[in-house]
């Protein structure tokens, strides 16, 4: 695509999604599509279909597994389940955006040659049935718009819409914080990631035109009006598809539980992440943990500034703590990478854009940008231009509005 057209896509896009209707609408549409879907290629009518939104994590980046703090919102675009119980012990899934169809027994295994997309809902299936001791099989239509491997959690919200769905069909008593902890589970047993649970939770809870600030420790959240009166969320798409699994996110996790190992071992009143200050920090004695830690530490003191930031109408202090947490995501976490580091770069020296940061588990994806409404074209073409001139292609960009969470349709 040429420059001029990535900016007419994103020019289109913000129309599209200027007020709550169209939102609706599209939602809307996207269900109507699934339920036909299903009624074609399993001969009758679905029992339930449930949405489950993407997300966007304005601040609070590798924070959530370590029982820290974040500040995230759903986005206007989902996937839709479509399902119903069968009369055996067979799962089947169909997958609209790849074209194709996987089945497993209840009492069969996922066999590791199985690709991504299939273990995520047929991993889901058996947590549900393993952990709802729900003794039946079921298909599902997937269908939905969340941009797969852009940091916009596609495969959570892929888990989140099963398990609704999964949970209504069967009529199961099963609670909001437990239905997310199954779709985690089937991160850690089936995609082989230890994620926390930052994007399923978003994707469950999130509200309408609010961000939520969440503790991972508590598991509690706040809503906050998220409405920056002449701003816009603005995300940048390197085009770099990251693969969790296989990057460094996993060692991510093993060092910063080492260093905290480290801390408890050298300070009494220290016993888990939420008790970390920066001065205890000379406890770890090698840089590169050291470096791990210091990270958690202040980016859970930005996440705090960031809200308080939003609710008293600050976008340059906002856009401030952008460009901080990028910083320390690139420097103290290492998860940055060349396209991300340019298209940060260039909002830094944009007229009109507060702040941007990488956002998501990192080696690709986007970048959030908080962006003067008014200077949304001039930005997106100067960010074009130069990513263009770098890297010989041209970034996707997407304006988002904030949705509600999950949701099971009739």
């Amino acid at each position: 695509m040429s420059r001029r057209g990535t900016i007419r896509q994103a020019r289109t896009l913000k129309l599209l999604v200027a007020d709550p209707e169209p939102l609706e609408q599209a939602l809307e549409e996207l269900v109507d599509q699934c339920s036909v879907g299903f009624t074609e290629r399993y001969g009758q009518p679905a029992k339930a279909i449930a949405s489950a939104p993407g997300r966007i994590n304005v601040i609070g980046e590798h924070t959530d597994y370590n029982e820290g703090l974040a500040l995230s919102g759903a986005i206007d675009r989902w996937v839709v389940v479509a399902l119903s119980p069968r009369g055996d012990r067979q799962m089947r899934v169909y997958s609209e955006a790849f074209n194709e169809e996987a089945t497993v027994s209840l009492e069969d295994p996922i066999a590791n040659e199985v690709v991504d997309w299939c273990r995520i809902p047929l991993g889901a299936g058996l947590l549900f049935a393993e952990l709802t001791a729900v003794d039946a099989g079921f298909d599902a239509f997937i269908g939905g718009n969340v941009p797969m491997g852009a940091g916009l959690s596609s495969s959570a919200a892929l888990e989140v819409a099963l398990l609704n769905a999964l949970r209504h069909a069967f009529d199961i008593s099963l609670d909001d914080l437990e239905l997310i902890h199954i779709a985690q589970g089937v991160e850690h047993e089936y995609l082989g990631v230890k994620t926390g649970l930052l994007d399923q939770y978003t994707s469950q809870f999130a509200h309408r035109k609010e961000l939520m600030l969440v503790d991972f420790r508590a598991l509690s959240h706040e809503y906050i009006e998220a409405s920056l009166k002449g701003w816009a969320w603005l995300l940048l798409d390197s085009g770099v598809r990251r693969q969790l699994a296989d990057s460094a996110y996993g060692m991510r996790v093993r060092e910063t539980h080492a260093a905290l190992k480290r801390v408890v071992r050298a300070i009494d009143k220290v016993s888990s992440f939420r008790d970390l200050k920066e001065e205890h920090l000379a406890a770890v004695d090698d840089d590169l943990l050291r470096r791990r830690l210091h990270h958690y530490i202040t980016e859970n003191d930005r996440v705090q500034q960031a809200a308080k930031a939003i609710t008293s109408g600050k976008p340059e202090v906002l856009g401030a703590l952008l460009r901080a947490s990028h910083v320390s995501l690139r420097d103290d976490y290492a998860v940055s990478c060349a396209e991300l580091e340019v298209l940060v770069d260039v909002a830094a020296y944009s007229d009109g854009c507060a702040g941007a940061r990488m956002m998501g588990g990192g080696f690709g994806g986007c970048t959030i940008n908080l962006v003067k409404a008014s200077a949304v074209d001039c930005f997106l073409d100067h960010a074009s231009s130069e990513f263009e001139c770098r890297f010989n292609r041209t970034p996707d960009a997407r304006l988002f509005h904030l949705v509600r969470g999950a949701y099971v349709h009739g």
